[in-house]
């Protein structure tokens, strides 16, 4: 089982990293004279208030736009479950995108919940280093069953659907506390779950720290993170972002989830893909505890062939 220790030491690196890349990229853009887009930091005018200061100082998490330093936040995964194979994961850059290939077995200990135990089924996700903003996101594009991202160790991140076309949460018990579980097609989490005392993608510790949590990466290359962020500057408390979509018809959530939410705008912290653009100008997903959990949408545009396939 992997220590807490452990991965507190991945944690802030993952932090420590987001902080370099943010100073360099005011560097460059202080050397070259232009204006910061939303792989760099947030430019700071001469007038900037100090809140305006500190805010863009804040590491927030880690940003896009150069390869290298995204296949970096990929775990060096090790066996945490003496009677499954050992988790394989490879993170390499080829051109524009990075490919990560995984054996979908968990860093973290296995929990059963569902039928069978996990078996090693090679995946390989293809993310752009420089993602692309879609013009006009929808809904639509998210996968009902399959990957929409891939998570820091390797497994793959699914969306709000089980195989029945409801929510996952409609059945009872499905998933661990960890948000994950086995499924027909590989193991897979649905939610961004953690528990005291319990082994998961991150422990209770590390979540409720302060520090910026990377969950994963979506299909078009953005960022997913922790939706429990601090509540403040010197983070003496922290508090869980909010989805901004609502159940609207509690009748069609066991049966068709899409259907039994309608995104409200400005209902919730968060945009209708479950994101925001932070204060140092870059997007990124926020888990929250609320339908669609991970993602609503793509914010950016999803290259055919980004994802494995496979069921719920």
């Amino acid at each position: 089982m992997i220590s807490t220790s452990s991965r507190l030491r991945r944690s802030a690196a993952i932090g420590l990293c987001a902080a370099v890349l943010i100073a360099l990229a005011g560097c460059a853009d202080s050397a070259a004279d232009t204006s910061a887009d939303t792989s760099g930091a947030a430019e700071q005018t001469a007038d900037a208030s100090p809140t305006a200061t500190t805010a863009a100082a804040t590491v927030f998490g880690p940003t896009t736009g150069d390869c290298d330093a995204t296949a970096a936040t990929f775990r060096d995964v090790v066996s945490a479950n003496p009677d499954l194979a050992d988790p394989a994961l490879e993170a390499t850059c080829a051109g524009d995108a990075i490919v990560v290939v995984s054996n979908s077995i968990p860093d973290y200990e296995y929990i059963a919940t569902t039928p069978g135990s996990p078996n090693e089924v090679e995946q390989t996700f293809t993310l752009p280093t420089e993602p692309q903003e879609d013009p006009d996101p929808s809904p639509d594009d998210v996968p009902r069953l399959g990957a929409i991202g891939v998570a820091v160790d390797g497994v793959s991140i699914f969306g709000p659907t089980e195989g029945t076309g409801g929510d996952v949460l409609s059945l009872v018990g499905a998933l661990s506390e960890c948000g994950s579980h086995n499924g027909p097609g590989a193991f897979h989490m649905h939610l961004f779950g953690w528990a005291d005392g319990v082994d998961c993608l991150y422990s209770a510790e590390e979540v409720e720290s302060g520090d910026p949590i990377l969950v994963g990466w979506a299909a078009d290359g953005y960022p997913i993170m922790s939706g429990l962020v601090c509540a403040d500057e010197g983070c003496t408390s922290m508090t869980q972002l909010t989805s901004s979509w609502q159940l609207t018809d509690e009748s069609a959530f066991a049966t068709d989830t899409w259907s039994a939410h309608s995104y409200v705008e400005g209902s919730g912290d968060l945009d209708e893909c479950n994101g925001r653009v932070d204060a140092d100008g870059q997007y990124r997903y926020y888990t929250t505890t609320t339908f669609p959990y991970i993602l609503g949408c793509y914010h950016g545009e999803v290259a055919d062939g980004a994802l494995p396939s496979g069921r719920g």
